[in-house]
């Protein structure tokens, strides 16, 4: 577990799992539902804004994570759909749905969304 994470003179607590997920009933708020090591649990409120923030954060940090035996571990998403459309100021955004109903977006950069459209025509297995 992570008891060496540097603090930088700010309180560090550890947590064992996330064991669920709420939105406040304003949608204004949403919480993580931890769950210490010794089985008690907190909840962990944020702004619903800060959503992206969180991930993107995570996010950063998978590239670093190890099993108890040292090995990388491979973490990823497990997406059941995705979808190519348009945001508010005609940029491309991607969607994956994640789970049943969370969806994730991405706004990609100029091109990307042509080099996703060659790759995965490349993908499709022809008869």
């Amino acid at each position: 577990m992570p008891d060496e994470i540097e603090s930088n003179a700010i309180d560090v607590e550890v947590f064992e799992a996330v064991e669920g997920s709420q939105t406040s009933a304003d949608g204004q708020g949403f919480a993580l539902h931890a769950r210490r090591r010794d089985g008690s649990g907190a909840m962990l409120v944020f702004p619903h804004s800060e959503i992206c923030n969180i991930v993107e954060n995570a996010a950063m940090q998978l590239a670093h994570g190890r099993d108890e035996s040292g090995r990388p571990l491979k973490t990823a998403f497990h997406t059941s759909s995705f979808q190519l459309g348009q945001g508010s100021k005609g940029e491309t955004v991607l969607t994956l749905t994640v789970g049943e109903t969370g969806n994730i977006n991405f706004i990609l950069p100029t091109g990307m969304a042509k080099q996703l459209h060659e790759t995965l025509g490349k993908l499709q297995v022809r008869h």
